[in-house]
């Protein structure tokens, strides 16, 4: 688990984002809320753009070669917010199983404030194996607790994902639990802090020092405590930043190193300028670099 905390057994999708065996499908930035804490930057959010791992995707029909240039063993749907985009949702699921089997497992988040009867039987429909539910308040809930239910009944494994809210935990604990009996598993993120967000959680009286926010751990403790009858995963800023992307990008580096290149254990790449393999004898010039998908970084 690393960094991270839990109570019971975690999501499936969480295991694998643990492994670095998750891609990344930012599927659009089309949402219609405007979350304080939103952490999509503005080059992406309210852009109808797809992004794979951070390589840009012009065609759907091009995900599944950059899924498999990472190795990876399944698919997180993020945006914006993938029910915006049900059907783009159903489409890709249905190209991702298609191309790697059954067992490659597929996650998607969403707001419970942007599902209707429409999108949410677009979403049964699909191969979607997991949906997570983004919700803060039981007032969110009045008239879409029928949504979780008819995701739970078409055999997805639902979930319920927030960030860690300080000063909202017990509003959010008492969410979680209005939607225990229909849930398997719950999330609590550490609040990121980025730059798209940076002046908004200053205005909601945040402070905002490093990577995450200061007190959000607290806060995540907190809403486990009050959440009942249900397993409680809270993922940790350190673990996201250096080991699972680590790991996803260690994945990308032995898929893709050439005959004359080394993949050292934190994801780097070492050759020789000369074309030597870094470990012969003959090695001199030796480089560093670090391949993140869209770029090829030289590693100083």
């Amino acid at each position: 688990m690393y960094y991270n905390i839990a109570r019971g057994r975690i999501a499936t999708g969480c295991e694998l984002c643990l492994l670095g065996a998750k891609s990344v499908i930012f599927i659009t930035g089309v949402c219609p809320l405007n979350c304080f804490y939103c952490p999509v930057g503005r080059d992406r959010f309210g852009r109808d753009v797809i992004f794979v791992n951070d390589v840009p995707v012009a065609d759907i029909r091009q995900i599944p070669e950059v899924v498999a240039q990472f190795a990876s063993d399944g698919a997180a749907i993020t945006g914006g917010d993938p029910a915006a985009v049900a059907e783009r949702v159903r489409e890709v699921s249905e190209l991702l199983k298609e191309s790697f089997g059954e067992n490659f497992h597929i996650h998607m988040y969403t707001h419970i404030l942007n599902l209707d009867g429409k999108r949410v039987g677009v979403i049964a429909s699909s191969r979607v194996d997991e949906v997570r539910i983004h919700v803060t308040s039981k007032a969110q809930l009045e008239g879409r607790v029928k949504y979780v239910k008819a995701l739970a009944a078409a055999g997805k494994d639902v979930g319920v994902e927030v960030p860690a809210l300080r000063g909202l935990e017990k509003q959010i604990a008492e969410a979680i639990n209005a939607l225990a009996p229909y849930i398997k598993f719950v999330n609590i993120n550490e609040l990121d802090v980025s730059e798209p967000n940076v002046e908004k959680l200053r205005e909601a009286g945040y402070r905002v020092e490093g990577l995450n926010v200061p007190g959000s751990l607290q806060a995540a403790l907190k809403i486990a405590e009050m959440v009942k009858d249900v397993p409680v995963h809270i993922c940790r800023g350190k673990t996201k930043d250096l080991v699972q992307i680590g790991a996803r990008l260690f994945r990308l580096a032995m898929t893709t190193a050439k005959p004359g290149e080394y993949v050292q254990d934190d994801g780097t790449v070492i050759y020789d300028e000369e074309g030597h393999h870094p470990r012969s004898a003959k090695a001199r010039n030796i480089r560093v670099k670090i391949n993140t998908g869209p770029r090829e970084l030289e590693v100083v």
